[in-house]
């Protein structure tokens, strides 16, 4: 494994923001998850070549747990976002409801 605690903190940091933010920007939920892991799959056969302490075994280990990490954090937003869609359509029927409903308006739109 690597020794350095802030490569872990960093990388799990990254992996939580860009989750968040390119499932918000992009709309593609599962597609980040998966590209975090394939990174970090490459990355678990890279780097014990240039570090001889490192082995492939663990970096592979974390690189499912930030894979899983990601798609917790896309999921998340994912209903973030649908519950705001939908809050969003309920104050907009309400509102229209209410134009219906109130006679300036109906009496304005006649005219």
């Amino acid at each position: 494994m690597i020794q350095s605690p802030s490569f872990y903190i960093f990388s799990i940091l990254a992996v939580i923001v860009i989750s968040a933010i390119a499932g918000l920007a992009l709309r593609k939920y599962i597609i980040v998850p998966i590209i975090v892991f394939i990174i970090m799959a490459l990355a678990a056969f890279i780097i014990p070549n240039f570090i001889e302490s490192a082995d492939w075994q663990p970096l592979m280990g974390y690189a499912v747990f930030l894979g899983i990490l990601s798609l917790i954090v896309s999921v998340l937003t994912w209903l973030y976002v649908r519950g705001r869609r939908r809050k969003k359509e309920i104050t907009s029927e309400h509102a229209t409801k209410s134009e219906l409903n109130d006679p300036d308006t109906a009496h304005d739109s006649k005219r």
